[in-house]
């Protein structure tokens, strides 16, 4: 059980790596909070893990709120007194290239992205400090390793990792640990709209083919097992740094060699109005 007493807050719960996690986390040991906007589809996997012998509560929770998340602070301290890992999971995305960025979605995409993630830290730490330390997990994306055309997601995604290693230096005096996964395309329920569309799925499937090492994309269950690891205590001496889990994406010179495939893959995305491409799942 490597999450044994210990509580947990996942932002961005009900997503497939979400769900994928909280699962995970309360099979090992954990107290899990689901946090999400819409509480259906929280209320229902809290109910199901509960139903298979896991703790786990759901808590509402924009993340660009202050106030929902001093909220979801206080009801975990009410309920457990603790907070030993924030998994940070919420993120957003558009697929538009520099000569066409529009400024005000250009601040969405950072309020969600950067500023929610700056927000949650804020709130939990306190609580993670008081509970002897803990770890946070921040998902980034390879486009904030190697960039992408869409440029609002790629910059973003490269100031989150900034942060979390800023983050990682502040908080190492009260023994908080901050990560950040980067993760590649993963299968969740962000991105089957466009492996549904016959002209996307045969497009990225090229992409995929000529650019991912391994072949294929990843499952939300390869995030979540790599989020364990990083929120127990087999990576201790683990602090400001990422783990990339993307297939070799980012490391192959195919990739970085075929960014006019990309570009397709938004220009095709635009049309179908399909969005969220690379999208890690909230």
């Amino acid at each position: 059980m490597r999450l044994q007493n210990k509580t947990a807050l996942i932002a961005g719960g009900t997503g497939g790596m979400g769900r994928a996690s909280a699962r995970l986390f309360a099979k090992e040991g954990g107290t899990v909070f689901v946090a999400a906007r819409r509480p259906e589809p929280g209320n229902n996997l809290v109910k199901e893990i509960t139903d298979a012998g896991g703790r786990a509560h759901f808590v509402e929770l924009d993340t660009t709120k202050q106030d929902q998340w001093d909220a979801a602070v206080s009801a975990i301290k009410a309920e457990t007194g603790a907070l030993h890992v924030l998994l940070n999971i919420v993120g957003s995305n558009d697929l538009t290239v520099i000569p066409h960025v529009d400024v005000a979605e250009w601040n969405r995409i950072f309020e969600v992205n950067v500023n929610g993630t700056l927000i949650g830290m804020q709130a939990c730490a306190p609580l993670m400090k008081d509970s002897g330390g803990g770890s946070i997990i921040n998902i980034g994306s390879v486009a904030g390793i190697t960039g992408t055309f869409s440029a609002a997601y790629s910059a973003s995604k490269w100031a989150l990792e900034g942060l979390s290693r800023s983050a990682a230096y502040t908080l190492s005096d009260w023994g908080i640990r901050v990560n950040v996964i980067q993760p590649g395309f993963i299968e969740t329920d962000m991105t089957k709209p466009m492996t549904a569309n016959p002209l996307m799925h045969h497009q990225f499937k090229k992409t995929m083919e000529n650019t991912i090492l391994l072949r294929r994309a990843g499952k939300a269950e390869e995030i979540a097992t790599t989020a364990l690891f990083l929120a127990s205590d087999d990576s201790s001496y683990i602090t400001g740094t990422d783990i990339v889990v993307d297939g070799g994406w980012s490391s192959s010179a195919a990739y970085l060699g075929n960014e006019r495939e990309h570009n397709m893959l938004g220009l095709l995305a635009k049309k179908e109005k399909i969005e969220h491409l690379f999208h890690p799942g909230s």
